[in-house]
């Protein structure tokens, strides 16, 4: 052919035409990319994640089949433990020095923001319409809020969480064993949650034959941070919408305020010192983070913990596996007087998965959220338990963290009919393993207790429809996506003073009214100019 003869048009369609297939493969969601692609990615460990079959973080049924099925071969750039501040820590560092894997995870919505700001995000825009399934398109309509919380001036550039931040409502969990052996009953007022503690501590209640090896309530030393132990469920029940570092929110004067510096605290603490004082929380509390606790459960020092509705998937799971022992979620106790807040933070935040600018392939993670979608919500129950149960989801850089409670209204009108064939693919997965637990079929399947306990007609989402819900206790977090700046450079020592000093009055170092001194330290530390910030980012309506 004389090329020199040929119109331009002609020339152009030719070549369109002959790279047809190229493009045709290259942007199909689930084809294989024609060369291997490489991508790294920050893993988040924790007790919770679980290595099975000799798999490690860097080779494993993930990102075997991530390798299978697109091409991508998947390099670890970073782990470290995200249930401590291991993981935070570590990728401040990784930011710092501006070596950022492919692909990573936060929980902190600041490290999003000034992300994004500094211009070091990937634009996902294009490329999740172009790369996402319809099936994951259409969680944009359902997470809405969630993927606007991913955006950023109008661009998205994160994968949302895509769930109900309902998750976050604190329960006071109870061992089943030790209600028995004490013949009590689960307690339904913060008295009668005290008269609990005072037979955990000094009933016998583990029928050992001794008296004061064991404790009422257990305390985490981090206090204010949303784990297991934390003093946030109590402090709800005294009308204080406690949620980590994020719940600032209208009171009742109309003004902005943060939950640690409302007065409700003064009378919250003051009952946690009585507590310590007589010997129902643990005297070393303060030495004992989250692993040591559990630690603690599991060999049976504790029997009665504040915490979040994935309980029976951990930490409890650890003690019926090692003693065959429920451990189960109960409404938080409550105060006469006061009517309980129980704090929740817009479905808008959460965690995230990032794509570094300097990715050379950011439609690589929208491929493998689009194949996760396809093998775990899509396929065979064999798939799901492979690549979902056990925490084996954990193992995908990126996946759809459809939390349980998105599906509990629907499971209930299942349970009601005896029958899961009206549900979603996704959520006939929990009906088995709930009636798989309760008829004995599935009882040493750590999946099943993990979901019955969840979603069972009296489990902690049932608590949450039941209870947090209809009795409007849930403030949300007004935080969105503009955090002003004195609190992205204060937050931490606001953290600590935090700590420290609720600590201090707990132990009996410092007085409950030092309270009042606490307030007015923390507003000079960053916290009133926060306020006065957010004030002026969220005028009331």
């Amino acid at each position: 052919m004389n090329l020199k003869r040929v119109p331009l048009v002609v020339l152009a369609l030719l070549l369109l035409l002959s790279i047809a297939p190229c493009w045709a493969a290259s942007t199909d969601p689930l084809a294989p990319y024609p060369k291997p692609v490489t991508v790294s990615w920050s893993i988040q460990t924790a007790a919770a994640s679980k290595l099975l079959d000799k798999d490690t973080w860097e080779n494993n049924r993930w990102s075997r089949l991530i390798k299978e099925k697109l091409n991508i071969d998947l390099t670890v750039g970073f782990s470290a433990d995200s249930s401590t501040t291991a993981y935070a820590t570590k990728l401040n560092a990784v930011i710092a020095s501006g070596d950022l894997p492919d692909i990573f995870k936060t929980q902190d919505m600041n490290v999003f923001v000034q992300l994004a700001e500094a211009g070091q995000l990937a634009d996902l825009t294009d490329v999740f319409n172009q790369y996402a399934t319809n099936t994951v398109k259409g969680y944009q309509t359902r997470f809405a809020d969630a993927f606007k919380g991913a955006s950023y001036n109008g661009k998205l550039y994160a994968v949302p969480r895509m769930n109900d931040n309902f998750h976050e409502a604190p329960f006071l969990w109870i061992r089943d064993d030790w209600l028995k052996n004490t013949n009590s009953q689960a307690p339904k007022t913060i008295e009668e949650m005290v008269a609990l503690a005072r037979k955990f501590a000094t009933g016998d209640p583990d029928k050992n034959g001794k008296n004061g090896d064991t404790y009422g309530l257990a305390l985490n030393k981090d206090l204010i941070r949303q784990n297991h132990a934390s003093i946030l469920g109590l402090v709800s029940a005294f009308g204080v919408p406690a949620r980590d570092r994020t719940s600032f929110y209208r009171g009742k004067d109309g003004k902005i305020t943060f939950w640690a510096i409302e007065p409700n605290m003064k009378p919250a603490l003051s009952l946690l010192r009585d507590m310590y004082a007589e010997g129902l929380i643990n005297k070393e509390f303060t030495a004992k983070n989250e692993s040591a606790l559990v630690e603690d459960w599991t060999n049976g020092k504790i029997g009665m913990a504040y915490g979040s509705n994935w309980g029976t998937w951990y930490p409890y799971n650890l003690v019926y596996k090692k003693d065959g022992v429920i451990s189960r979620a109960y409404p938080i106790p409550t105060k006469a007087g006061y009517a309980y807040k129980v704090g929740i933070e817009s479905n808008a935040t959460g965690q995230m998965t990032l794509v570094s600018k300097k990715c050379k392939n950011p439609e690589a993670a929208i491929k493998i959220l689009s194949l996760y979608d396809q093998v775990v919500n899509r396929q065979t129950t064999e798939d799901f338990n492979r690549y979902w149960a056990d925490e084996q989801y954990r193992l995908c850089p990126v996946y759809i963290d459809i939390a349980n409670e998105v599906y509990q209204k629907d499971l209930l009108a299942a349970f009601a009919k005896g029958s899961p064939d009206s549900l979603d693919p996704f959520a006939k997965k929990f009906y088995a393993y709930v009636v798989g637990f309760e008829n004995g079929t599935m009882a040493k399947d750590d999946n099943a207790y993990g979901t019955w306990g969840q979603m069972n007609k009296s489990g902690s989402l049932q608590i949450v429809l039941n209870k947090y819900q209809p009795d409007g206790a849930v403030v949300q977090s007004i935080l969105g996506i503009k955090r002003p700046d004195v609190w992205l450079t204060s937050m931490g020592n606001l953290d600590t003073l935090t700590i420290t000093t609720f600590t201090d009055i707990i132990i009996g170092a410092k007085p409950v009214e030092y309270f009042d001194t606490f307030v007015q330290q923390w507003l000079k530390a960053g916290g009133q100019q926060t306020l006065d910030e957010l004030e002026k980012l969220y005028p009331a309506k």
